[in-house]
């Protein structure tokens, strides 16, 4: 599916689209950047005709990531700035990290965008079906599969995988280890004391 983006500052963005070199306001005035305003973990709302509205956050990837991949986001300073580096999701159990489902592929120091918020596709395995729970199976995969500590909190599955979205032209058919996800701000189980 394609979200499509529209801010009063951004102006319309395609969320698919890579940024190789960076955003903010210094690349606009060097002339080597992606021509956006935007910044590290900034938030933007999309709408996607199958899938409805949905919520993205900025990142850049920390390695090479694949469309659909449940991320973690990994902060660190670099020239005084706070970056916040996507990876797929660990698994750390109790480590409480944010997370988003990237939505293009990236490879290592691009910029992307990552869903946060609506109906995502993500890469699944296993049978899960609609209200099932969401837990870490392998790096950047959910499955139904309850496993200790590693709960995805604020998300569950919306579908099974391989189902049909949109209609006529338009329609997608998922693959069997794709499913999308319903997410709200999710985060990776914390502690339990």
């Amino acid at each position: 599916m394609s979200f499509i983006a529209y801010d009063p500052l951004l102006g319309a963005v395609k969320l698919t689209d890579i940024d190789p070199t960076g955003p903010g306001p210094v690349n606009l005035v060097n002339g080597t950047g992606s021509g956006r305003m935007s910044f590290s973990m900034e938030s933007l709302r999309g709408y996607d005709p199958a899938l409805g509205g949905g919520e993205f956050v900025l990142a850049q990837a920390g390695g090479t990531i694949a469309a659909g991949t449940v991320c973690q986001f990994n902060q660190s300073i670099v020239n005084g700035n706070i970056v916040d580096t996507a990876a797929a999701w660990a698994g750390t159990a109790n480590s409480g990290d944010m997370v988003g489902v990237a939505v293009a592929a990236l490879t290592v120091g691009q910029w992307g965008w990552f869903q946060v918020g609506g109906h995502a596709i993500v890469t699944c395995q296993g049978a899960p079906v609609a209200g099932n729970p969401v837990y870490w199976q392998a790096a950047g995969v959910v499955s139904p599969t309850a496993v200790a500590g590693k709960q995805l909190e604020g998300a569950k599955f919306a579908t099974a995988p391989a189902v049909t979205l949109g209609q006529g032209s338009n329609a997608i058919t998922l693959s069997a280890t794709q499913a999308v996800l319903l997410v709200n701000r999710p985060s990776a189980q914390g502690a339990i004391t």
